[in-house]
Formats: structure tokens, C-alpha cells, sequence
């Protein structure tokens, strides 16, 4: 009868021990999930005679080179990832081809292949080289180191069938390191037609407070102010007007990205500096 009780004894400890490690993985696999934010970058459809600068995470360093390569002859468009950024892809007679991706493709660790700025990458080369000969809103994967993290992310790229012209739609990545992201993954419930034109910041840099002007007459619109992190810090609601008066109130010195929305429309972003 001892032994009995001590056996069932002993297996409800066990049966509680597993119940809350079950519960903290729950809730660190939720807490994840609230933090996980995709930050998606909407740009009017850019088509460059020579080179486009992709800053990925936009904090104003050029994380990869898309520019015409090749020869006089036959025209390429090549990827040249900057620092230690890479794009995925394979390695075919000699030269680099990255993959061309249609959307919902798993991008993170698990492709097969990466490739740095030691070896930029072919994506089109005249008329039958490269996996993006004549394509048209494929995902360009990519891999993206700041300090010690790495993201992932994807651009939307389109290449005429001539290799001649290319262009750049939009791009996005996962800013939880390490995490994955779908090819053209946005989390937004809300068009984006972003125009950087309709807002003007002063001061920007700022220490206290700054002013932000929109050519747009705002009817319940939204301020968002986002963290290097991709986390909201600061909200500001129902704004009218031309004018709006953001103050830095608890906000900590560093680099900001403003997004301002009205009516499930994304109308503007930009980025702000506060300085002590």
C-alpha cells in the first residue's frame, strides 16, 4: 500500500512538472509569436538605369547592390550583397544564379545555400541565363546580419526577358533573428501606397518634440512610431489636419521609423532621430 501511494505519488509530480513546462513553452511560443513583426517596405516601383541601393532594414546602410553586369553584348542584372548579407541560391557552370521564388516559400537556415559578397549572383544574363530571365514578381531570398543576428527577408523583383530593365517592387524581413518568413509575407490588413512626399519632419533630428506636415487633410488618422526592433513605442490617434506635434516624452535617443495611416491606408513613412 505504501509503495502504491508512493508510485502515485510520485507520477503526479511528474504529471505537474510536465503541465508547467508545457504551459511555459505555450507561453514563451505566444510571447514569440507578440513580438515576431514583419517589417514591410512598400516603394513606388523603382526601375534604375544602373543601380538600385536596397537597404533592407532601412537604417541607411546599403545592405545589397541590384546593377546591370555582363558585357556590351549581352546585358545581366547580378546581386551583390554589402558587409556580410547574403542571398540563396545555387552554383551552375560557374556562375551564381539565385533562386527566383513565387510567394509562400519558406525562407530562413533551412535553404539549401548562401551566398556572400565574395560571389554576387546572376539573376538574368541575355536572354536564357539565370533563373529570372523575364520574370515577373518573384522573391529574391535574403539573409541579413546586423551585429551578431541574422534576419531574413525577401525583395520583389521584376527582369524583362532581354535582361535590359529591372524592376524593384517591394521588400520586407522578419525582424525576430532567426526567424523565418514567407516569400511575399507582409502581415498588413492594410493597403500601402507609401509617398514620402506627403509628410515633412522639423527638426529631424530632435530632443524634444518635432512637427510633422502632410500636404493631406487628415480625418481620423494614425501615427505609429516603431523601434529598430519593429515594435510600436508610441501611438498617437484620431489626428485631423495638416499639422501634427509629436513629442519624444519617454522615447530613448536612436533611430525611429513613422507610419501614418487613415482608413486602413498606409499614406506615409519616414524615419525620425532623437538626440540628447
Amino acid at each position: 500500500m505504501v509503495k502504491l501511494l508512493f508510485i502515485m505519488r510520485t507520477k503526479n509530480i511528474f504529471h505537474k512538472r510536465v503541465t508547467t513546462l508545457c504551459i511555459i513553452l505555450i507561453l514563451f511560443f505566444v510571447n514569440s509569436k507578440l513580438y515576431s513583426q514583419i517589417i514591410y517596405t512598400d516603394i513606388p516601383d523603382a526601375t534604375p538605369n544602373a543601380t538600385f541601393s536596397l537597404d533592407l532594414n532601412n537604417d541607411t546602410v546599403v545592405d545589397f547592390i541590384i546593377y546591370f553586369g555582363g558585357s556590351a553584348s549581352t546585358i545581366g542584372v547580378m546581386c551583390n550583397p554589402q558587409n556580410n548579407n547574403a542571398y540563396s541560391g545555387n552554383f551552375v557552370n560557374e556562375t551564381y544564379l539565385p533562386w527566383s521564388l513565387s510567394t509562400s516559400n519558406t525562407i530562413c537556415a533551412s535553404l539549401a545555400t548562401w551566398y556572400d559578397f565574395n560571389n554576387p549572383g546572376t539573376l538574368a544574363l541575355g536572354t536564357n541565363i539565370g533563373y529570372w530571365v523575364g520574370a515577373s514578381d518573384k522573391y529574391l531570398a535574403l539573409k541579413l546580419i546586423v551585429g551578431t543576428n541574422t534576419y531574413y527577408g525577401w525583395a520583389r523583383i521584376d527582369i524583362l526577358a532581354n535582361s535590359a530593365s529591372f524592376t524593384i517592387k517591394d521588400y520586407a524581413y522578419e525582424s525576430t533573428p532567426n526567424a523565418c518568413i514567407q516569400s511575399g509575407q507582409n502581415n498588413l490588413d492594410i493597403t500601402e501606397y507609401t509617398d514620402k512626399n506627403l509628410i515633412s519632419i522639423f527638426p529631424n533630428p530632435f530632443v524634444a518634440s518635432t512637427t510633422i506636415q502632410t500636404n493631406r487633410n487628415l480625418k481620423n488618422a494614425n501615427l505609429n512610431i516603431y523601434n529598430s526592433y519593429g515594435q510600436i513605442v508610441k501611438q498617437v490617434n484620431n489626428l485631423s489636419g495638416h499639422t501634427i506635434s509629436l513629442s519624444r516624452d519617454a522615447l530613448l535617443s536612436g533611430l525611429y521609423f513613422v507610419k501614418l495611416t487613415e482608413e486602413n491606408n498606409v499614406i506615409a513613412d519616414e524615419k525620425i532621430l532623437i538626440t540628447d
